[in-house]
């Protein structure tokens, strides 16, 4: 009996993934979207998962709608659905809410070349399990010159809350968490407020 080679046997091609299904890329390292595999294998559409879920997207609005009313609008610029950030070569990444010096901001039709000062995301909307991305982010956006980023998650009904040179926190909604000059946060009040807690 013949044994073949090594050389010889045919090597299995790993299948490449199309930079369609690329969410974002922090420091060179890409993150697809949450649901890609179902794409590729023909159980959903690519439009199912590059969207934001219900619960997001209310979330974005009532947070958005509330720091706009307290922002210092002299000074401050409020940016919204997933604002894209180009950090630097490979580093593009998108933030659900993003609080910009107004100074600083030069209005094109590409990313934002300058970091906010302060990010909100709500939800991990890449396909991954692994929380290693929501620091490896946050880091990059620190470095970048955001001064505070805040990770609502929804599951568990926790903020992340990373600012420069100071301990990481993990909070409840009902703390109250200081964004910037005039902006107290309290997810839970603003929750009551809107009614939306009786539907979760």
């Amino acid at each position: 009996m013949m044994v073949a080679q090594i050389s010889d046997i045919p090597k299995r091609r790993s299948r490449k993934i199309p930079a369609k299904f690329i969410r974002e890329e922090v420091n060179g390292k890409p993150y697809y979207y949450k649901g890609y595999k179902s794409v590729i294998n023909g159980t959903k559409q690519i439009e199912e998962i590059i969207g934001s879920s219900s619960l997001q997207s209310i979330l974005v609005m009532i947070l958005g709608f509330f720091v706009k009313s307290k922002l210092d609008k002299s000074k401050y610029l409020l940016a919204t659905n997933e604002a894209g950030l180009h950090l630097g070569t490979k580093n593009n990444i998108a933030t659900d809410i993003g609080i910009f010096l107004k100074e600083k901001v030069v209005l094109t039709d590409k990313y934002f070349e300058i970091a906010p000062e302060v990010a909100i995301e709500v939800d991990i909307k890449i396909d991954t399990n692994d929380i290693e991305y929501v620091f490896s982010k946050s880091e990059e956006m620190m470095n970048f010159g955001t001064q505070k980023i805040l990770w609502v998650l929804t599951k568990n009904k926790k903020i992340m809350v990373f600012s420069k040179n100071e301990t990481t926190q993990v909070l409840e909604w009902n703390n109250d968490i200081h964004l910037i000059e005039g902006v107290v946060l309290n997810l839970q009040h603003l929750l009551d407020e809107e009614g939306i807690n009786e539907m979760l």
